[in-house]
């Protein structure tokens, strides 16, 4: 039976005891790399790269298949609308109305690699950083505290609600509900009794979250909020940070002034 898990995975790694502060520099940096670049080399070594850092930090091969379960068919989708609707350049393949060219191979793989490429880079993130410490990294940005508590209150309850679905879906079925029955609208009408199930737990999700928050006087003005394990940033932390923002400037800087990365085969 399926049950609500965290995303958060502990394990004793050195991505795990990096500052939240410098992954978030890391995904933000990369994000914005992936954007300018338009290489489908450079995509598939970022790919890679990042494969490679997920391995380092202990992440267990369940995890790589659940994001490649997940984000596969968008890629290959992508990829697949873009080869038909975007041809450019001389075709290798005509069949009918369809042209398929190199060139618009390439740009579809950029695109598919791009997004794969952000998802792994995120849930890099999510995977060695607990809750408790996002919310302190963003405080520590200087973002208030509501907003840090509710991007990580978000980030706990999505895989509980997904775990919640299982088990109302395994036990409505055990009562001999039949969800593999029709299409469109009927198949939403034979789910109509789960997710009746899913606001009702939702709702009592919600009022026992609020009634835990008000117990510990949350919102209340003219309190300090203090902390039993701050974070604070260690020298390998601002090497980490130094090394990063090196890297993005010059690979930014060779994109601006010698074009690299800008064609989808040749970097330069």
């Amino acid at each position: 039976m399926p049950v609500g898990v965290d995303l958060y995975l502990k394990r004793q790694s050195w991505l795990h005891r990096v500052d939240p502060r410098v992954k978030l520099l890391f995904v933000g940096a990369t994000i914005m790399i992936l954007l300018v670049i338009k290489n489908v080399f450079f995509m598939s070594a970022a790919l890679l790269l990042v494969h490679v850092i997920h391995w380092s930090a202990k992440m267990p091969r369940g995890k790589f298949l659940f994001i490649w379960k997940t984000l596969l068919p968008i890629a290959i989708l992508i990829s697949t609308l873009w080869v038909l609707f975007y041809p450019t350049g001389p075709p290798i393949l005509e069949i009918w109305v369809i042209r398929i060219t190199v060139l618009s191979l390439a740009q579809g793989g950029v695109l598919a690699l791009r997004i794969t490429t952000m998802a792994f880079v995120v849930f890099a993130w999510l995977y060695t950083t607990d809750h408790p410490a996002v919310v302190r990294s963003l405080v520590k940005l200087k973002v208030p505290y509501e907003w840090g508590l509710t991007l990580a209150l978000a980030l706990r309850y999505i895989p509980t609600f997904q775990g919640m679905y299982g088990m109302i879906s395994e036990a409505q079925q055990a009562r001999g509900l039949n969800i593999s029955q029709g299409k469109g609208f009927r198949r939403v009408r034979a789910l109509m009794p789960i997710f009746v199930a899913m606001v009702i737990s939702a709702m009592r999700a919600s009022d026992q979250l609020a009634n835990a928050l008000q117990a510990r006087a949350f919102g209340a003005s003219g309190v300090e909020r203090t902390y039993l394990h701050d974070i604070h940033f260690r020298p390998l932390d601002w090497a980490y940070t130094v090394f990063i923002l090196g890297v993005t400037f010059l690979i930014l800087y060779m994109n601006l002034r010698l074009g690299f990365g800008k064609h989808p085969i040749n970097l330069i």
